[in-house]
């Protein structure tokens, strides 16, 4: 699911709602295909000039980890608001092989 729907909006605006997210986890994971390094949500949201939320971008990094698209690495970065923030990276074949 790309959209959690917590305000339990309804209509057209929830489906405008799924729509973006969707959306936005395609261009994310674009963006990490292309960029071929390690990103972190608040690099992303800098990088791509995104004017959304920072949660955002979290929830795309999250529900693209969950579908195996990108991983969580032991890396971390300053993040937006000054505190360490963890690297994501595209999975490989390799990744499964060491078990990550």
């Amino acid at each position: 699911m790309s959209y959690y729907n917590t305000t339990k909006i309804k209509g057209d605006d929830l489906k405008t709602s799924r729509s973006n997210a969707v959306s936005q986890e395609a261009l994310i994971y674009g963006f990490f295909l292309d960029y071929k390094k390690p990103l972190s949500p608040s690099m992303i949201l800098a990088k791509l000039n995104l004017r959304c939320p920072i949660t955002s971008i979290r929830r795309a990094v999250t529900n693209l980890t969950l579908d195996n698209k990108i991983i969580k690495t032991d890396k971390t970065t300053r993040g937006l608001y000054g505190k360490p923030e963890h690297l994501w990276k595209i999975k490989t074949d390799a990744d499964d092989l060491r078990g990550l």
